[in-house]
């Protein structure tokens, strides 16, 4: 199974942060055909989608607002209002003649990847959709960064000792043989594509790279829904939810309409806003995707609160404002798990660690990287703050904290505090689960 398709109802998207981070990333618009600006286009689709049986709320706006692109309100909504339903023939989506043809690959997301691939052609019959992706920027999420920038981020990442990592995580492309920072898999997608989708020769075309870059980070599942993929997300904030039931985790074809509400009421000029992973079908997600995790699919740092799971460590928090209000300018630590004096030793030698880096390498320039750009080089330094402090928090507070050895008792599921996955689901099922396995630990070794 593939990296990209995480095996959840919802991958979840939100490409509109893309307009405030990759303005120096490469864009793939080189000719005449996509010569609209993101406004033209977005309006472009929206007629579109409704021409075709969509239905997109009529207060609802795609606007920059300054800093970033998103979906406001014009008008004060009230909760459960309906926000868009998409009809499936406007849903870029495995479907069974696609299946058919594509009968030698079994993900279904490396067939999506390729209906993205044709929807994005320079034909006259592409659809605003189609163009729409097509006018995005490459190269935002670190899996489809240069080799310079993968190299830096990996040594950025490697922790100090080789040992610590008794048994790593399974999987046929890169087994690691020794312990990092989250988050895991940065290099393991290129060659999943290469194994699981057949990409061939494919795997150095730009568009194809493109097709697949978007479904990491905009598919729902292994769909491709128009709109619905510019709500942005914000775990504070957020007021979608899906409208109907969809809890099946192995939904099929959509055959019908998906379609998504207003979870709480909202004022005019308020933005619409997702979680991607605590959103109402997000369960799966719950227990171990965080910052991390979604810098890696989908590109930027998300704002607080966040969650920081360090598996070499066995360390688990979130991190909040104080008393949930953001005007106090403090964070606070949430320990999901009680902090030992162990994980607290690791996790303060890899915050030296972190400091040598910087020190080694913060005052170059990018230039000095070989084909690194210079938005690689600023979405590392990005992560490495929010990482730095992340565990800078995690120390110095956990001086406040009863510390215990127990969670070095436990077995392989350590980590596991919504209650939501068990390693046995992991195991059978859940196999893009990106937590790494730590021993146990005897008393001696404490």
């Amino acid at each position: 199974m593939m990296l990209i398709r995480i095996p959840l109802i919802v991958t979840l998207i939100g490409i509109a942060f893309c307009d405030a981070i990759v303005t120096a990333a490469e864009t793939t618009a080189d000719n005449d055909f996509y010569k609209d600006d993101a406004d033209t286009l977005s309006n472009k689709l929206i007629k579109w989608l409704r021409d075709n049986g969509a239905y997109i709320n009529d207060k609802l706006i795609v606007k920059n607002d300054g800093s970033y692109r998103g979906i406001f309100a014009t008008q004060d909504m009230d909760a459960g209002e309906q926000l868009c339903s998409i009809p499936s023939k406007l849903i870029i989506q495995p479907t069974e003649e696609l299946m058919e043809n594509e009968d030698d690959i079994e993900a279904t997301d490396c067939i999506t990847i390729k209906a993205v691939m044709n929807a994005m052609s320079d034909s006259d019959d592409a659809t605003p959709y189609g163009k729409y992706l097509a006018a995005q920027t490459s190269g935002y999420l670190p899996t489809f960064w240069s080799n310079s920038g993968k190299d830096l981020l990996s040594t950025m990442l490697k922790c100090t000792r080789k040992e610590r990592l008794t048994e790593s995580r399974a999987t046929d492309y890169n087994p690691l043989d020794y312990d990092e920072l989250p988050p895991h898999g940065v290099r393991d997608m290129i060659n999943e594509l290469k194994i699981d989708c057949n990409a061939g020769d494919l795997i150095n075309n730009p568009k194809y790279l493109l097709a697949a870059m978007l479904v990491t980070s905009r598919a729902d599942y292994d769909y491709m829904i128009p709109f619905y993929d510019m709500f942005n997300h914000d775990n504070a904030k957020y007021n979608i939810q899906h409208d109907e039931s969809q809890e099946n985790d192995e939904r099929e074809i959509v055959s019908s309409y998906l379609g998504f509400t207003l979870s709480k009421s909202i004022k005019a000029g308020e933005e619409l806003l997702l979680s991607y992973n605590r959103c109402d079908i997000c369960s799966d997600r719950l227990d171990w995707f965080g910052t991390p995790e979604m810098w890696l699919q989908y590109g930027f740092v998300e704002s607080i609160p966040q969650r920081w799971l360090f598996d070499f460590a066995r360390v688990k928090f979130e991190l909040e404002w104080k008393h949930g209000d953001e005007s106090t300018e403090e964070v606070v630590v949430n320990f999901l798990v009680p902090m030992s004096s162990k994980g607290k030793r690791l996790l303060q030698e890899e915050l030296t660690r972190l400091d040598t880096f910087a020190d080694t390498h913060r005052h170059k320039s990018y230039e000095e990287y070989g084909d690194m750009s210079l938005f690689e080089w600023e979405s590392l330094w990005q992560y490495y703050d929010a990482l730095h402090n992340a565990l800078t928090l995690a120390t110095t507070q956990s001086n406040e904290e009863s510390l215990s050895d127990e969670v070095w008792t436990h077995g392989h599921d350590w980590w596991i505090q919504d209650g939501t996955l068990k390693e046995d689901d992991i195991e059978d099922h859940y196999e893009g689960h990106y937590v790494l396995r730590t021993k146990r630990l005897t008393n001696d070794e404490l």
